[in-house]
This record gives structure tokens, C-alpha cells and sequence, in this order.
């Protein structure tokens, strides 16, 4: 990765999520009153870019991807230019919509329903996201893999647009990294193998890793267990490291080190939701990579960002400086290894 670098791309997913807050999930044919509503970020590359801006707000960000020329689309550029995000090469359609997903949260049970519109995502190509390799960038971020069709199609050589464009940010001289998605794939596998040669980090959960390794993970896992997944991962050819999170925590295995790093030890009372906490996570980490952190260091500032997330019940409205997330340690300590 070149010194001479500066700043984080991260392409992929841009959804809008339409958050209700309803008085009892509804049976057939009756009604449900809603009594609070608002649009929020959702999906891997506006959430994280959000994240980022609140973490570092100096840090050069560039967003990739396809939204459509409609409202929701209209939104996200909205939210673009307050977090002073680079939007340059952010792609517009007006064939297809922007990504949405109707977010329906039932008082008092906290219970979450999701009604989702994949849009423009699942049109976005290699060809859309190829003008980001031309930006000086330090780090090139996609997700998620596995749930973008258009990159995840597998050509004749055993190859696809995501590896692709992994491999030319690499050449590029960008480290790289991307996500997964809990998402059922019959294909995962086949359709993330040919990426994970040209990975620096792939982030993922303990249930995203047993889909990828064809496993039943029965949660909640120890850190030994995600430890052993976080290696069997590793194994399937993953150039670099594999960050595993879970809600105890997030091991990091590399060819040569293997970390663990315990999430704080946050008061029940305080957590709000847990959207995008696995994308808060992964900001904290991509950022102190970014500014040459060690391990431990990103690691720690990964699991901070997650639980300044939990404070808020949308995907970012909790994150803060990444000083003041750090802040979190000493106020509430971290979880034991158990």
C-alpha cells in the first residue's frame, strides 16, 4: 500500500431505509398505526461512508455505486453532500430505482420486519465501479459480496467482476478489503472463492462464515469458535486477514498473527438497536488501517465504533470522532475472553 495514498473508496450497496415504528405487527386484512417514520442510510457503501465521515470527517471518502433519479435517490445525495462525501462517480438510473427497505419495528417487542426492494443494486456492474480506480485512494472497500448479481456472475474462467476489480485496485497499489452479507446464497461460495486471493481484509459474522464454509454455526459463539471459523476462512485462500465479528467481540486471523480483541461491555439500557453495528465495526478497523494503526489498535477502534452505534436504532446516527468512541474503553471496559 503506498504511502503517498490518502483517503477510503468504498462501492457496493446504497439502500434507503424507510424505519416505522407500528403499534402491533397487524394480522390479515387489519390495520397497524404508525406512530413515528424517518429515512435513514442502509446498505454496505452508504453506511459505511456515513460511518466514516462521523469517525473521521477530514479523511478523503468516495462513494461507488447505482442509485436511481427518484426520490430515494434524491435522498441519498442529500445525505452525500452534508457528509461531504466525493459523489463524482456515484452513478445514477433512470431505468432502475434506488434500493429501499421498509424497516417495520413493532413497540414495545423491539421485533424487526423487513420488506426489501433490491433496485438499482442488483444492476450495478463492473463497469460502473471501474472510474473509482483512477482516485489516489489508500483503500478500495466492496460490498457485499455474494449479493450484488451482476458482479457476482461467474465468467467462464472461474472469475468475476468483484475479483476483478479487487485485483486492479490491488495493482493499483490500494489495499482491499470487503464484506459479506447474512443473506441465504446457495452460491456463495463459488461466487466469493475467486475473490478472496485479491482481499487484504474480508469482514464477516460468525453466521456469514458458516455459510461460506458450508457449516450449521450454532450461535452465540465463544471466541475459541470464532477463532477455529475465522481459520477455516482463512483457509479457502484469503490473501490477507479475515475479520470475524460477533457480539462478544471480533477475532482477526492473518498467515501470521491471530488476535481477539472483547466489544464493550456496553449497559443493556443503552443499546438502542443493532443496525449496521457489523458496518461500524468495520469502519473502526478500515480507519485505523488507514492511519497506519497496528492491529490491536483497529481492532479496538472497530469495537468501540460498533457500540457507539448500538446507541442509536438506525445504522449511524450513534458514531461519533473515533477519539471519542475510544472514549467508550474506559468508561465500560471491555468483555472478557471466554
Amino acid at each position: 500500500m503506498s504511502e503517498t495514498r490518502r483517503g477510503i473508496i468504498v462501492a457496493g450497496h446504497w439502500i434507503v431505509d424507510h424505519v416505522k415504528r407500528i403499534d402491533a405487527w397487524p394480522g390479515p386484512a387489519t390495520l397497524a398505526r404508525i406512530e413515528h417514520q424517518q429515512m435513514a442510510n442502509g446498505g454496505f457503501a452508504f453506511n459505511l461512508l456515513a460511518d466514516l465521515a462521523a469517525l473521521a470527517p477530514a479523511c478523503p471518502l468516495h462513494a461507488g455505486g447505482l442509485i436511481g433519479e427518484d426520490g430515494n435517490g434524491r435522498f441519498v445525495r442529500e445525505q452525500c453532500r452534508r457528509l461531504k462525501l466525493d459523489t463524482a462517480r456515484l452513478q445514477s438510473s433512470a431505468e432502475f430505482p434506488t434500493s429501499y427497505t421498509d424497516v417495520m419495528t413493532e413497540t414495545g417487542s423491539g421485533r424487526r420486519t423487513f420488506f426489501h426492494s433490491p433496485g438499482a443494486n442488483e444492476h450495478l456492474s463492473e463497469a460502473h465501479l471501474r472510474p473509482l480506480l483512477q482516485i489516489p485512494a489508500r483503500i478500495f472497500c466492496l460490498g457485499y459480496l455474494g449479493f450484488l448479481p451482476a458482479l457476482d456472475a461467474l465468467a467462464s474462467d472461474g472469475t468475476n467482476g468483484a475479483a476483478r476489480l479487487l485485483q486492479s485496485a490491488r495493482a493499483a497499489g490500494m489495499l482491499t478489503a470487503a464484506d459479506l452479507v447474512s443473506a441465504r446464497n446457495p452460491r456463495l461460495r463459488e461466487q466469493v472463492l475467486p475473490c478472496l486471493p485479491q482481499l487484504d481484509i474480508l469482514f464477516l459474522n460468525e453466521w456469514e462464515a458458516g455459510q461460506l464454509l458450508g457449516q450449521d454455526v450454532r450461535t452465540p459463539v465463544s471466541f475459541h469458535q470464532a477463532m477455529e471459523l475465522a481459520k477455516s476462512v482463512h483457509r479457502l485462500g484469503v490473501r490477507g486477514t479475515v475479520a470475524l465479528h460477533f457480539p462478544e467481540g471480533v477475532v482477526a486471523v492473518g498467515e501470521k498473527e491471530c488476535l481477539a480483541q472483547g466489544s464493550v461491555q456496553l449497559p443493556a439500557q443503552q443499546i438502542q438497536g443493532t443496525v449496521g453495528a457489523g458496518d461500524a465495526l468495520a469502519a473502526g478497523v478500515l480507519l485505523g488501517r488507514h492511519q497506519a494503526m497496528s492491529w490491536p489498535e483497529s481492532l479496538k477502534l472497530g469495537v468501540c465504533a460498533a457500540a457507539a452505534c448500538l446507541t442509536s436504532p438506525t445504522a449511524s446516527d450513534g458514531l461519533r470522532p473515533w477519539k471519542e468512541c475510544l472514549e467508550l474503553e474506559a468508561k465500560f471496559g471491555f468483555k472478557p475472553f471466554v
